[in-house]
């Protein structure tokens, strides 16, 4: 047998080896495949029977897209408050708790809700895989590999959150990616559809049409913007396009919290603007839209990067706090 016999032999065997393991891959992907979509679809069956009946056969209102137990006004998805509905209707809503308190509580349901998930094994799958594409998504860049497709998928998931604007910027960005997991998560298990985002756009539209605008109405409104672009600038760093994603998100958990009339945010602005232990509803409302809003502003000026969102959020909070004076000197009370 010759030389070239003997390579024409090898080389046969390669490619006999190669198909051989490249049937057992396909294979083991269109496993995993069906494993991930079946799992997907028993989160959403389980979800969607969550929905309906409570654990311990409780009564349940349906906050929106999230469950809502009517007694302890505690959201079931990521330990969010809520709180019903009828509190809502009432011109004067009875607070409690102080903005310590109320933040003190949210974190405590964060982590309620995160320690639960670790005993999730699809959760945690999710979350792994996440981690993994921010990884590769950021090594990439700094290797300089950055192709289109690589801005885009860094763009959608956030990927370089947490990689600008110093010590502040990194604690913020770990913040907004556990922000965009949160909002994955709601779209895995079902708790969020293109349906109820519209709708709860549409409701934030509406606080801002067909109403007579005067001091009172605009310095809500000029505070819960300002403190939102405060935020979106926090999380994302430095307010770039590439990191807007951040904001994209939290405008539409914003939005969904004020169709909902739930949140930690609420609660913490309730508790802030609470004047002899209740708030009054059409102001937390209007707050509540400027937050909505600021958040899209804040995706706006993106365009301009840097720190623009932490300038603009100083001077609507300044004027905001400023008019909302000016208006309970002249009432003698908060402006509804």
């Amino acid at each position: 047998m010759t030389e070239t016999d003997k390579l024409n032999e090898i080389l046969g065997k390669c490619r006999d080896a190669a198909s051989v393991a490249a049937d057992k891959a396909a294979g083991m992907v269109n496993s995993a495949s069906a494993s991930v979509s079946a799992g997907v679809n028993e989160m959403r069956e389980q979800s969607a029977s969550t929905s309906r009946t409570g654990a311990d056969g409780g009564s349940y209102s349906q906050d929106g897209d999230s469950c809502a137990t009517v007694e302890a006004g505690e959201c079931i998805l990521s330990g969010e408050l809520s709180v019903s509905d009828a509190a809502d209707d009432a011109p004067k809503r009875r607070v409690t708790h102080s903005p310590a308190g109320v933040v003190k509580a949210c974190a405590r349901k964060r982590i309620e809700g995160f320690k639960s998930s670790l005993h999730d094994r699809k959760l945690l799958i999710a979350a792994g895989t996440m981690a993994l594409v921010w990884l590769v998504l950021s090594i990439l860049p700094a290797v300089g590999f950055n192709p289109p497709p690589v801005q885009s998928l860094s763009f959608l998931t956030f990927a370089q959150g947490g990689l600008t604007g110093g010590v502040p910027g990194f604690i913020g960005g770990l913040i907004g990616k556990g922000l965009i997991a949160y909002f994955v998560t709601l779209l895995i298990v079902g708790g969020i559809s293109g349906d109820s985002i519209v709708s709860s756009i549409r409701s934030l539209f509406a606080q801002f049409s067909g109403n007579t605008w005067d001091l009172a109405s605009i310095s809500p409104l000029l505070i819960g913007g300002g403190a939102a672009l405060f935020v979106y600038n926090f999380l994302a760093g430095t307010s770039t396009i590439l990191n807007c994603m951040v904001g994209v998100v939290a405008f539409i958990i914003a939005a969904r919290a004020l169709a909902n009339r739930s949140g930690c945010a609420r609660q913490v602005f309730a508790s802030v603007f609470a004047r002899d232990g209740s708030v009054d509803s059409g102001l937390l409302t209007k707050v509540m839209a400027g937050w909505a809003g600021g958040f899209a502003l804040g995706v706006v000026l993106s365009v301009f990067g840097g720190y623009i969102c932490y300038t603009v959020g100083f001077i609507l909070l300044v004027a905001g706090v400023v008019l909302m004076l000016a208006v309970e000197r002249k009432a003698g009370g908060v402006p509804a």
